[in-house]
């Protein structure tokens, strides 16, 4: 932390001197306390000695007026002697008397000098002894004072390099104490400025004040030992400056807070130098984030272009299979022209339809590798939907395959297209299935699984259904297993099999929202488990089903905007096979001019890419704008479409088409536009 000088490295030597030298100021006072004390006890202990010498000078003062006054009290004595003896003889008892009492009055002089000697040599020796006590304390104080005087100016010192100064603040008595640093940080005149919590609270600039305030307050409230707070003031010299105030909390036998000392810094050279250091690292940021981006697009090309290059290379596999459709297509409308047998053109109209639903179906699963086909997830049971496709996978396999699932009863809806993940599903039961040449069992488990970025290998977030197909054929080896999921990648002969199965699956959980994972080994089965997204909403409850036959399309006067001719002609006599009035133009800016001078549409079916600088969609925004009541129904083949149209919120009939497909498009479409 740099408070002061704003360098890393010498800042904390200096809180740390600092320190020190805070706690030798408190070392200091309190040994300044006890020898005042000490002082105040030793002069008690002097003053009781005195008192005790005067008392014995009093009493040695009473013995001497007594050994004085000894001859006068044997005065009367002598003379009564003298008058005894000259009495004569029988005298001679008094005199004996007379002389004790003169012995026993001089033993106990004798006494009280001895007494007076040993109390002056007593008192003599006290005094000495206190006199050099005295001395010392006195030396010691003298050299505790000295100390505290230097360890004051070292702390001046510190505080005035540091620009830092010291305050105390009497919590009790509302008393607070500033040093001369303390003024001279805040740019307060000392003459005229008495220090208190209302002058401190006001030097703070009004933004921060409440929350200086607050805690300062949250110290005393919670009883906190440390107190720290940052806040600005505008001092009248230097003008904005950042400080930092510290303190510690003294605390009384009940643990109340009565005391917090502390000390303020200037620390404005720090925070300038944070302040420009957030402004460069928000503009490394943003450069970061603009190069993640553009390496993010280069990455998304270099992809595309490794699609383009597997695309080039195992082409032909993908040919292979066209040109077989085609064919059948081909050479079913050869033999149509020469036929007139109705059951032979019904067969061959039957081939020529299965031919075009498997080149469908191989465009779809290149639009799903590619990641540019719409999905429509929603919440979906996972265990139910699993017990409903166990009929078709049965259709699927042999019947030396057993079916087996496993799905809890607390299992979660998960978010996925559910035509979409029935379109995976089967393509891994088919290479499960042509991974068991002599049978054996498929497993499907779902589970719920809790994952996190730190430890998931593809850094999955939060919670997902975990669905793992499992069979018990004859594996992958490592260098197969390792190309799995690429495009156009199979260990099937020719023709039979184009390598995009695993590439679909992964495409379609990729896109929406999870992770797919492979598992095998040679001769010890594969295992697939696929990472959907949970559903936050539950599974709507389906509508009942009806045996009511489909209603029929009220006949409608549709404008077909269609470029390609050859599609155009054969869509609009479907249309009027369906029994709609049809009038058909080649583009958007025909069909804005057909609206506009002829009758107005029902409904407009246009392609969505077209020449001519408007497409499909341009024609539908501004018919959207101009025209809202009026149905749109977009149809397309392209790749890009589908996701341009979903962000649209547009009705979409994809190419390629038959009659009912097209009754159903054309039936939603209306009733869409009528229920809005």
């Amino acid at each position: 932390m740099t408070d002061a000088t704003g360098t890393g490295n010498s800042m904390p030597q200096r809180e740390d001197e600092q320190e020190q030298l805070r706690v030798a100021l408190e070392d200091a006072r309190e040994e300044a306390a006890d020898l005042a004390a000490e002082r105040l006890r030793l002069q008690a202990e002097l003053a009781a000695r005195t008192d005790r010498l005067r008392e014995v000078e009093a009493q040695l003062a009473r013995r001497e007026a007594a050994a004085a006054a000894a001859p006068h009290r044997l005065r009367p004595y002598k003379l009564e002697v003298d008058r005894v003896a000259a009495a004569g003889s029988a005298a001679l008892g008094l005199e004996m008397a007379t002389a004790e009492d003169l012995r026993v009055a001089l033993e106990e002089l004798r006494v009280i000098a001895e007494e007076l000697e040993q109390a002056n040599a007593a008192l003599a020796d006290a005094n000495s002894q206190l006199e050099q006590r005295v001395a010392a304390r006195t030396t010691d104080l003298e050299a505790a004072n000295t100390r505290l005087r230097e360890s004051e100016e070292r702390l001046r010192l510190a505080q005035s390099h540091a620009g830092a100064g010291t305050w105390d603040w009497d919590i009790r008595n509302d008393r607070v104490e500033w040093s001369e640093e303390y003024f001279d940080l805040y740019g307060l005149d000392p003459s005229t400025t008495h220090p208190s919590y209302a002058t401190w609270a006001a030097s703070i600039l009004p933004e921060d004040r409440v929350g200086a305030e607050a805690a300062l307050s949250a110290c005393i409230k919670q009883k906190a030992p440390d107190f720290h707070t940052e806040y600005c003031i505008m001092h009248p010299r230097r003008g904005l400056r950042w400080l930092s105030g510290r303190g510690r909390m003294v605390f009384d036998e009940a643990g109340e807070p009565v005391r917090l000392i502390g000390l303020n810094m200037d620390i404005t050279d720090r925070k300038t130098a944070e302040m420009k250091l957030e402004d460069a690292n928000r503009g490394l940021r943003r450069e970061v984030e603009q190069e993640v981006r553009a390496r993010e697009a280069a990455q998304a090309r270099l992809f595309q272009t490794l699609k383009l290059e597997a695309l080039g290379q195992l082409t032909g596999g993908v040919a292979h299979d066209f040109n077989n459709l085609l064919s059948v297509i081909t050479s079913g409308v050869a033999l149509l022209r020469t036929t007139n047998d109705p059951a032979r053109r019904d067969r061959l109209v039957d081939a020529m339809g299965q031919a075009a639903k498997r080149g469908a179906e191989l465009t779809r699963r290149l639009l799903t590798f590619a990641r540019r086909q719409a999905l429509n997830a929603e919440p979906l049971d996972l265990g139910g939907w699993l017990v409903d496709m166990r009929d078709l996978l049965a259709r699927t396999l042999r019947g030396d395959i057993t079916i087996e699932i496993e799905a809890g009863p607390d299992l979660w809806p998960v978010m996925a297209d559910s035509g979409e993940l029935e379109l995976a599903l089967l393509n891994l039961a088919v290479n499960a299935r042509d991974a068991m040449p002599r049978g054996g069992s498929l497993r499907l488990a779902a589970t719920n699984a809790t994952l996190r970025r730190a430890t998931d290998p593809d850094q999955l977030e939060g919670e997902f259904l975990s669905l793992s197909v499992t069979d018990s054929g004859t594996g992958m080896p490592p260098e197969v297993l390792a190309r799995a999921f690429e495009p156009f990648f199979t260990t099937k002969e020719a023709g039979r099999g184009t390598g995009l199965g695993l590439a679909q699956v992964y495409g379609f959980v990729r896109q929406s929202g999870g992770a797919a994972r492979i598992s095998s080994a040679a001769a010890g089965g594969t295992t697939v488990t696929l990472l959907l997204p949970r559903a936050r909403h539950a599974v709507a409850e389906r509508p009942a089903e009806r045996s009511e036959p489909q209603p029929k399309a009220a006949p409608l006067h549709v404008l077909l905007v269609e470029d390609d001719e050859d599609v155009a002609a054969l869509t609009e006599d479907m249309l009027r096979h369906l029994g709609h009035q049809v009038v058909r133009v080649a583009s958007a800016a025909l069909a804005i001019a057909a609206i506009n001078q002829g009758p107005a549409p029902d409904l407009v079916l246009t392609d969505v890419v077209m020449p001519g600088g408007q497409d499909g969609l341009d024609l539908a925004r501004r018919l959207g704008a101009e025209r809202p009541d009026l149905p749109i129904l977009l149809c397309s083949g392209f790749s890009g479409a589908p996701l341009r149209v979903a962000a649209a919120g547009l009705p979409l009939l994809r190419k390629p088409f038959g009659l009912e497909e097209l009754r159903r498009a054309l039936l939603r479409a209306a009733e869409a536009k009528r229920a809005a």
